[in-house]
């Protein structure tokens, strides 16, 4: 999954929205080198995620304004790729009208909390991302709070419709976690699929600040710390990686998957078979 911030502001600095440039043939450029490069599903954002308590000048983007950002982008780059779109988004508007305009599937950070993000969801049959957050950075056992937190997520999606085969659950790297508890959740990776039963998971470690304080490196400059993370978690279980360097992660992946896996020198190309299965929309 190739990142794509629509944006001024996001916290890694490669959002398309520059001023004096035609950020949509941009942003569409952006998202068709990330297809040829071998991302499988493009995620589009138009609010950053960045904290307000690391960022100060960081603010909250309305849905109208946060639609006038992905939308353009979205119907440019359907009319010139079929690549599965994510949308990326806390807004359960954002979500509904991105998917009825060409979108496959919706990336909720905020863990459902927009009471309508699954009814608006479910209606389109689309699958949905489910990341876990919370208020605080406090954890009692933090594999065991993210899983039970992740579970009741995923049972008040199933309540209002979410078929379970369109579920997919992210343990939230960098949301309300420290670098302690990031390391900790990508190490028992594998105890939180398990403890989810096994529904297929989304990581999102590319560029985030526990790989900064690692390597004392710019959002720009932890390549490394992503390859790593990659790998790690394709062999803990990770069914979607989400990046930055779609090319160099691609890579990365195919090569993490075949030591998991297994090879066959007939394959091209690093696709999971839950990655189809999850942005195929049933007929």
């Amino acid at each position: 999954m190739g990142i794509l911030n629509v944006t001024p502001d996001s916290f890694s600095g490669d959002g398309t929205m520059r001023k004096g440039t035609d950020w949509i043939s941009a942003s569409v450029d952006a998202a068709l080198r990330m297809e040829d490069n071998g991302a499988d599903i493009i995620d589009i954002g138009g609010e950053s995620t960045r904290p307000a308590s690391v960022y100060p000048d960081a603010r909250p983007v309305s849905a109208d304004e946060e639609l006038e950002r992905v939308l353009p982008v979205i119907s440019a780059l359907r009319q010139r790729s079929d690549v599965p779109i994510s949308i990326d988004t806390r807004k359960s508007e954002v979500a509904d009208v991105a998917l009825s305009e060409g979108a496959s599937m919706a990336n909720d950070v905020s863990m459902l909390s927009d009471p309508d993000m699954a009814t608006r969801v479910a209606k389109h049959n689309a699958p949905i991302v489910i990341s876990h957050i919370r208020a605080k950075a406090q954890y009692d056992d933090v594999i065991a709070d993210i899983s039970a937190e992740l579970i009741d997520a995923v049972s008040s999606a199933l309540r209002d419709g979410v078929a379970e085969s369109r579920i997919i659950v992210d343990p939230g790297i960098g949301f309300a976690k420290n670098a302690s508890h990031s390391l900790e959740a990508l190490r028992h990776l594998d105890s939180i699929k398990t403890n989810l039963g096994n529904l297929p998971v989304l990581i999102g470690a590319s560029r985030k600040s526990f790989i900064g304080a690692i390597l004392d490196a710019e959002p720009d400059d932890r390549v490394e710390g992503n390859a790593a993370s990659t790998a790690l978690a394709i062999a803990l279980g990770a069914d979607i990686v989400r990046v930055h360097e779609v090319r160099e992660m691609a890579r990365v992946a195919k090569v993490a998957d075949a030591i998991v896996r297994g090879w066959e020198p007939a394959h091209q190309g690093w696709q999971s078979e839950r990655v189809r299965r999850a942005v195929e929309r049933e007929t």
